[in-house]
């Protein structure tokens, strides 16, 4: 995948800053209105609690209660004086403490391990409990790729990967192509099958560490793996967007007639499968496909981006720029005028039309196609008056993506 461009300029940093400093102290066991309220500390320095409610917007007794429970946890020291004022401590020493908590809670429960394995082993358990069938529902898209992750891992000899083109992109960003890596060496056998956007795509199954698969007609746009003993189903995934990663929800188990009924699928599906065999020689066709032709993605949503630009990039264009605000879309546009401006609306710091409006006097023949899940009347409209060349609403068929690209 062609790197992102990054732009060096005295502004990246503050701005991540800005956006994730909640989010970050929130790692660190914080809630959010706590997480809120020391930071305007650390940023006000020594203040009354009235004065803090007042910036934070959080009303008074709440407030309190806060600071408070900051000062049990070592992130704020109060005044003895009248009226009482507080302050952040050191965040630095304060953070470190957390970590250092986290690490002796980490040593303590790995020792307890021990602990717990010998008191088990002096209880009598049944085999018949032992050996009972188990069923999980796990929801969430990284639960789901890390219970993946560990049945790849649990595998002993044959394993069936039944999953969409667009699952195969994302488990590039995840740790599954070094365990796939890990398990071929042990020669342990993975049968790949996906659907027929990848007849032509190989090199993003070869990302994988994968060189032999098959195309089949998958069951649904969800998941399916199963080895010899276990079997993870999925529901329908999400291809486009990473917001609505909380919905889905997959279900895994050993139970021996489920095992044996989905390994017996998978044999069907494999055998009438089409045979994709990856050479390592490049491909003449894809190589003359190769354009020197620069597209521009810009959305809010990371995923979106990423996976966009994956799709591109198997459809010959090598040159692909990325960003999610408005502001570095605009100084990317300025600085390599590209071909194709792939734009989302919602996007930070300036909005889609802006962006838009801004972009049409730099360049009034630009293709600029707006992306956008926003289906409402007056976005309809507003998008009938701002005139870019296309919209595509998502989730987008890439067919539609690729007919503005000069293939």
């Amino acid at each position: 995948m062609q790197d992102q461009e990054i732009l060096l300029n005295d502004t990246t940093d503050t701005q991540d800053e800005k956006l994730d400093e909640i989010t970050l102290l929130q790692d660190f066991g914080l809630e959010k209105d706590e997480a809120q309220i020391y930071f305007a500390l650390v940023k006000l320095g020594s203040v009354k609690a009235s004065e803090i409610s007042t910036f934070t917007k959080i009303n008074r007794v709440r407030t309190y209660k806060i600071l408070e429970n900051l000062k049990n946890s070592g992130f704020v020291t109060s005044t003895l004086s009248s009226p009482i004022k507080f302050s952040a401590n050191d965040p630095e020493t304060s953070l470190k403490s957390i970590i250092l908590k986290q690490k002796q809670k980490i040593t303590d429960l790995e020792k307890n391990i021990s602990k717990f394995l010998k008191i088990l082993s002096q209880q009598k358990l049944y085999e018949s409990q032992i050996e009972l069938p188990k069923l999980t529902i796990i929801s969430n898209r990284k639960n789901i790729y890390e219970q993946m992750i560990k049945l790849i891992e649990d595998t002993k000899d044959e394993l069936y990967m039944a999953i969409s083109s667009s699952d195969i992109i994302r488990l590039y960003y995840t740790a599954v192509p070094e365990i796939i890596e890990k398990i071929t060496k042990q020669n342990i056998t993975i049968k790949l099958m996906t659907d027929y956007e990848l007849s032509i795509k190989h090199e993003y199954v070869k990302r994988l560490g994968i060189n032999y698969f098959k195309i089949v007609t998958l069951p649904s746009s969800g998941r399916l793996l199963c080895n010899k003993s276990q079997v993870l189903m999925s529901n329908n995934t999400s291809p486009y967007s990473n917001k609505n990663i909380d919905k889905e929800s997959a279900m895994i188990t050993n139970s021996s007639d489920i095992v044996s009924n989905m390994n017996s699928f998978c044999d069907f599906l494999w055998e009438t499968g089409k045979e994709i065999n990856i050479k390592n020689k490049n491909n003449k066709k894809e190589k003359k496909l190769q354009k020197q032709f620069t597209v521009l993605v810009v959305d809010d949503d990371e995923d979106s981006v990423n996976i966009l630009s994956d799709y591109l990039e198997v459809k010959g264009i090598s040159n692909i720029k990325k960003c999610t605000d408005g502001k570095n879309a605009l100084k990317i546009c300025k600085k390599i005028h590209p071909n194709v401006i792939f734009l989302d609306i919602m996007i930070p710091d300036f909005d889609g039309f802006y962006v838009l409006d801004q972009i049409r006097k730099i360049d009034s023949k630009l293709k600029v196609i707006i992306v956008t899940a926003d289906t409402t009347l007056d976005t309809k409209k507003r998008l009938e008056k701002a005139n870019p060349t296309d919209v595509i609403y998502k989730p987008y068929d890439i067919k539609k993506i690729t007919r503005h690209l000069k293939l």
